[in-house]
């Protein structure tokens, strides 16, 4: 086939399909390529049916939805789609916003395919601002920290200008400075400015000028205030605001549309974007009463102005917005904000580096990924855990260890990115350890003074030990990980000769900001969109939710936190990282990094059922009541889930020990744990496998793993598979007749693993092992060349749990993970032992005298599904099945 042909068809094609499909044609692709294989016949005529079904092909390939991710709904039972796949007209603003994706910011289609996708979907789930009748509409989209939800409500917002909604309000969260940065954007993607003295475009006004015009009550540099709250407004004509969530501004805003809605006798439909929607807008005034707090009371009395309106959450971490009562009502303010009518999750946009790739959440066969992590030296712990109030700012008087090294890191993160060819884009560096602006002026302080010398020894001084430290963590740290990492050979090995002179070129360039309410600093990446800023920000809550750090490589992070919306949020190093995720690092506490370990399974397995949800046409309601299983850490402020209740529950979970101490008692008594549990299980072990070998027994007295599990210990630190809670778990279950038995398997020898070449190189050979009755042929080899424990206190071996080994018990197990986790609900739970070889670097290197009666033991737990746990409410989705009460509809997934 001639490639002229190609071309016309494909063009023709496009030409037609997007203004088709965007005034709600039904099956636009097929009329567009119709109507381009008419016109291609005129001008060619002879061609085959099989260059036709190549030209099909193609253009579905390219304009069709076969790279599209789609959105996934909850919806409840009474909330019909007022559309379904034929759209209404979207004749102005929506085509603009779509083609300046395209064609200004050069966005892939797929990625503009999907946010159209996901916007179709909310906005059918919203009111018609064309009906008659009055609306009540809320509800929920789930997105990921930092992977474009702005994006996506900037859709929903032209969409909903295009479909006849009058009024846009945008609560853009707590701070002036996330405000004022959704807002220029809104202005820039929605409205289109032209500057009135230069008539310079931007924005989407690039595209597309004259069309309707959208009026601005909020500004970049002003919100709601005195002087734009005064008078009555014309509410006859699309409006957009952008205001914070606090409790001087939202009365104004509320007295000037009521008084406005009154004199006009206008109430225009409205929808109302609640950005970051889990912070200060969810009820926490802890009161078992129906009387909210403050910002609460606020929004609920907004959306009563209303008669058609529609109130639309986004929010990575939901979990405040799911557990808030449902059926709270306010004689004054009306219903609560609970998405009663739907809950949307966005798909996980290509690019988006998140909690699964920054934490560990997947089993032993693919963890060799890059590790981002590093563990604080115990300087920094000590100097920071002795700063715990306002008062102690004076005590941060040096930049200590690990924080020198970050910065050194950020040095070279930031050259290598140069002579990628990222020259002038963004680089950020964090640092935020504390919420006291006081400290963190002091902290800013230190940090520009040690920088400033920084730089001018490096730049002046040829023999500076920094020159020689930059070179060492670029060998031993910036190059292992390249090589590593998954794309490796997009990036050429630069020389350090390279490097050192690329440093030099930008070290006097940048600046140490102190970003805080009471700090005149101020991250405008816009003033600096030609040659790129370079900023180390230092900081506290401003920087822990909502603000986007551009170009953001090495986070200095040391806040803990023990809810999952407030330590997920704080993850500001969560986006997109395209050409450079490999110079990504956290510098944090062993204890923080586990948090956040624990953190990212938790959301991955969310995610997950989530998507069963969605095949059995569950509820919002229903879907809260899972996130209650999910209970190591506590998943929201107290005072936020109201009468919510959260006990420890490690149902339907996988728990594997990864981190062990570094004194010998230690190992002595894990050792005498296990030989005594083996020597006391009277069931038979049946040894199976030709590799790996398992020696397993079956029905075990779950009291044997009590005393078990009561011996045996864990790190000091850990939280999340702490052998003490687990049995204090089995234990709770067993008073309401569950978990009475367990599966035991201990894992022997795997051959390939032994013979392999890293094996070989690193001289490790089978070690034999004496677990009482039982002779193990090899201890278990993981992380043979790799030592994860940076850190100084323990030993860090990684994920010990192979692909699928959690099953191994289960004689009909099959490849499909999710079908094995059903069957696991019919099983026993599983306890596996790993005898683990002492010769790999990490625990060769304690200096501990191993040997074939002693040796390292790791535990693992596969639980099953059991929803019905002692003490909670599970809304009567339950059956009983062979003793245990199990989920009809709802598996567990990791």
């Amino acid at each position: 086939m001639h490639q002229a042909i190609r071309e016309e068809f494909l063009r023709t094609v496009g030409d037609l399909y997007t203004p088709l499909k965007n005034i709600g044609v039904d099956k636009p692709l097929d009329k567009a390529m119709e109507f381009a294989k008419e016109k291609v016949i005129i001008a060619y005529e002879d061609l085959s049916s099989k260059d036709w079904e190549s030209l099909s092909l193609e253009a579905y390939s390219k304009y069709g939805s076969i790279n599209v991710h789609k959105a996934s709904t909850i919806r409840s039972k009474d909330n019909t789609p007022w559309f379904e796949d034929t759209h209404p007209t979207y004749s102005y603003f929506w085509p603009r916003y779509e083609k300046f994706l395209k064609e200004i910011k050069e966005w892939p289609d797929d990625t503009v395919a999907t946010i159209d996708n996901t916007t179709n979907e909310i906005l059918k789930s919203i009111g018609d601002p064309r009906s008659k009748k009055e609306f009540d509409k809320r509800g929920l989209v789930l997105g990921h920290v930092q992977s474009g939800k702005t994006a996506n409500f900037t859709g929903l917002i032209n969409k909903a200008f295009d479909v006849g909604y009058k009024l846009v309000i945008v609560l853009a969260g707590m701070h002036n400075d996330l405000r004022a940065q959704t807002q220029l954007r809104l202005e820039r993607e929605v409205v289109g400015t032209v500057d009135s003295i230069s008539g310079e475009k931007q924005g989407v006004a690039v595209v597309k000028t004259g069309g309707p015009q959208i009026e601005t009550w909020t500004t970049v540099q002003e919100d709601i205030s005195t002087n734009n709250a005064i008078g009555i407004k014309n509410l006859d004509k699309p409006i957009l605001l952008v205001v914070k969530k606090q409790k001087d501004v939202l009365p104004k805003l509320i007295d000037l549309l009521r008084i406005s809605i009154k004199h006009s006798e206008v109430s225009p439909p409205v929808l109302i974007i609640d950005d970051e929607a889990d912070q200060a807008s969810v009820d926490a005034s802890g009161k078992k009463t129906d009387d909210p707090s403050k910002i609460n009371r606020f929004i609920r009395e907004l959306l009563g102005l209303f008669n058609q309106k529609s109130y639309v959450g986004y929010t990575a971490t939901p979990f405040a917005n799911l557990l808030i009562k449902a059926d709270a009502n306010h004689i004054e303010v009306g219903k609560d904000l609970y998405p009663k009518d739907f809950v949307i999750a966005l798909p996980k946009a290509k690019g988006y580096c998140g909690p699964d790739e920054f934490f560990n959440t997947t089993g032993y066969m693919e963890d060799n990924k890059p590790m981002f992590i590093r563990d604080l030296s115990k300087e920094d712990t000590h100097i920071l855990d002795e700063i715990r109030t306002k008062e102690d700012a004076d005590l941060f008087t040096k930049v200590p260890h690990s924080m020198q090294e970050a910065i050194l890191a950020f040095l070279l993160s930031a050259a290598i990115r140069n002579l990628r060819g990222q020259v002038n884009e963004h680089k950020s560096m964090l640092i935020h350890t504390s919420r006291f602006t006081d400290v963190q002026n002091s902290m800013s302080s230190v940090i520009k003074e040690f920088y400033k010398k920084l730089s001018n020894d490096i730049i002046y001084n040829s023999k500076s030990t920094h020159i020689t430290a930059l070179r060492e963590l670029y060998y031993s740290d910036f190059l292992e990980v390249q090589n590593r990492f998954e794309s490796s050979e997009e990036f050429s090995e630069l020389t350090w000769e390279e490097i050192y002179k690329q440093i030099k070129v930008i070290a006097g360039k940048i600046e140490v900001m102190e970003i805080n309410g009471e700090s005149e600093d101020a991250l405008e990446y816009d003033k600096y969109k030609e040659n790129g800023l370079y900023v180390i920000a230092v900081g506290g809550n401003k920087l822990s939710r909502g603000l986007t750090l551009e170009g953001l490589t090495i986070s200095y992070y040391y806040r803990s936190s023990s809810m999952y919306d407030t330590l997920m949020q704080m993850g500001r190093w969560f986006g997109f990282r395209k050409g450079y995720m490999d110079l990504c690092r956290i510098y944090t506490s062993p204890e923080i990094s586990e948090n956040f370990q624990y953190l990212a399974r938790v959301m991955s397995e969310l995610r997950e059922e989530f998507e069963v949800f969605v095949e059995s046409n569950s509820t919002p309601e229903d879907y809260a009541v899972k996130m209650l299983t999910h209970h190591t850490m506590t998943v929201t402020s107290p005072a936020k889930m109201g009468t919510a209740e959260s006990p420890i529950n490690y149902t339907g979970t996988m728990q594997q020990t990864r981190s062990f101490e570094k004194n010998k008692d230690f190992y002595i008594n894990n050792m005498e744990a296990t030989i005594q549990l083996v020597n006391n299980i009277e069931q038979h072990f049946k040894t199976i496998g030709n590799d790996t070998k398992y020696h397993i027994a079956k029905n075990v007295p779950s009291q044997n793993i009590i005393n078990f599990l009561e011996k045996y210990k864990t790190i000091s630190s850990a939280r999340i598979v702490n052998s003490k809670k687990i049995a204090n778990y089995i234990n709770k279950m067993n008073k309401a007749d569950l978990l009475n038995s367990f599966n035991v398997a201990v894992v022997d020898v795997t051959k390939t693993t032994l013979n392999s070449q890293k094996a070989v190189n690193n001289a490790i050979t089978a070690f034999k092992v004496s677990l009482g009755r039982l002779s193990i042929e090899s201890a278990v080899l993981r992380s043979i060349e790799e030592d994860k424990s940076k850190g100084i206190s323990v030993v860090d071996i990684g994920a010990i749990v192979a692909a699928n080994q959690e099953f191994i018990d289960i004689e009909n197990r099959t490849k499909d993970k999710k079908e094995n986790i059903k069957l696991r609900t019919k099983e026993n739970p599983l306890l596996l032992i790993y005898p683990l070889h002492p010769q790999v670097k990490s625990f060769r290197k304690l200096d501990i005298d191993f040997n074939e009666s002693l040796v390292p033991i790791g535990v693992a737990f596969s639980f099953p599904d059991i929803v019905e746990v002692p003490g909670t409410d599970n809304g009567g989705r339950i059956h009983q099945e062979g003793g245990y009460i199990r989920n009809s509809t709802v598996g567990r997934d990791r």
